[in-house]
């Protein structure tokens, strides 16, 4: 027992870190055109100062760049805010699909990094489960790269969130079915002891070129 809760330990530094560090590459991002266009604006006072005609439409231009990146700034803050208090409750009712829009937006980055992002399935009615929320993003986040890495050329990422009989369940759907052939070593050391957390069964599925998580209670 001891070991699993430094594990779980671990893996939620590993995992908090990870998008974090992406979350502050794209603060950074917003910093450095703020930068430039502040550059711009010194270089447009030093005109006028010597005489030269300025057109309004050019400031103006440069002070609607400045606003985007500020409400930009403003929204990766938020998201990173929102990121941050998914760790404040142990167990609480989750909206899974809210949860999987919420990673790709958190980690769109990322997901641009890899390729095409992902379409999102969820129906009119909320599917909830009681369960760890930022563990559960972890194992969303972990399932959805391995669905990156393995995608099948020819068909797009999607994941879907429904029932399957009573229970819930998220599939992540479009993968290669020579990636499924092995389930390439599914789950993993670091997702078995997060679905043991949560009480999901994580599982591929080759027929259907798909990875499923099935919460069992």
């Amino acid at each position: 027992m001891k070991d699993d809760s430094q594990a779980m330990a671990a893996e939620g530094v590993r995992f908090f870190g990870e998008i974090s560090a992406s979350i502050s590459h794209e603060i950074k991002n917003v910093l450095a055109i703020i930068n430039e266009n502040a550059g711009l604006l010194q270089d447009m006072v030093m005109m006028i100062e010597k005489g030269m005609p300025l057109s309004p439409e050019r400031l103006s231009g440069l002070a609607r760049s400045i606003v985007r990146q500020v409400k930009r700034g403003d929204r990766i803050v938020k998201d990173m805010n929102r990121f941050a208090h998914s760790a404040d409750h142990p167990s609480e009712i989750v909206d899974l699909g809210e949860v999987i829009h919420f990673i790709c937006v958190l980690a769109a980055r990322l997901i641009a990094m890899k390729g095409e992002p992902p379409k999102v399935e969820v129906p009119a009615t909320p599917i909830t489960a009681v369960t760890n929320r930022f563990f559960l993003e972890d194992l969303v986040w972990a399932s959805l790269c391995r669905a990156m890495d393995a995608r099948d050329p020819n068909q797009m990422i999607c994941i879907v969130a429904e029932k399957a009989g009573n229970a819930p369940r998220i599939r992540f759907c479009g993968l290669a079915e020579d990636f499924l052939a092995s389930e390439a070593g599914l789950p993993s050391p670091r997702e078995t002891i997060v679905a043991g957390l949560l009480g999901v069964q994580l599982k591929a599925d080759r027929e259907k070129g798909e990875i499923c998580l099935n919460f069992l209670k």
